[in-house]
């Protein structure tokens, strides 16, 4: 009986399920800020407009394009973890649903030049 006493309750991994997601509003992001601090990483959201460009010099004379922030927000360790992971996953399905559909498209146009 003593030695059930000292042992620990088992840890239990249970899942939030994001519901109703439905309604939030969606936002463009192609500008992204992450700083880590102690056991944290602050992330920051935001949209930079392409700059107007007519002439060769305006490119050559452009070192920043300003971005406008939309969010920040602030992740622990353990979930950017499985945020990264999450992360890789998806773009390395999505990658490969890319090549298919991409060769699937080249296969179309041979056919169609035949």
């Amino acid at each position: 009986m003593a030695e059930e006493e000292r042992q620990s309750p088992q840890q239990k991994l249970v899942k939030a399920v994001i519901v109703d997601g439905e309604e939030l509003p969606v936002h463009y992001v192609n500008a992204v800020n992450v700083r880590s601090g102690a056991e944290e990483f602050f992330i920051t959201l935001g949209t930079a407009l392409p700059p107007e460009i007519t002439d060769i010099k305006d490119l050559e004379s452009l070192d920043t394009i300003k971005a406008h922030p939309l969010f920040r927000f602030a992740m622990p360790r353990g979930v950017m973890r499985s945020v990264i992971e999450l992360m890789q996953r998806l773009y390395d399905q999505q990658t490969r649903q890319l090549e298919m559909m991409h060769a699937l498209q080249e296969k179309d146009r041979e056919d169609d030049d035949e």
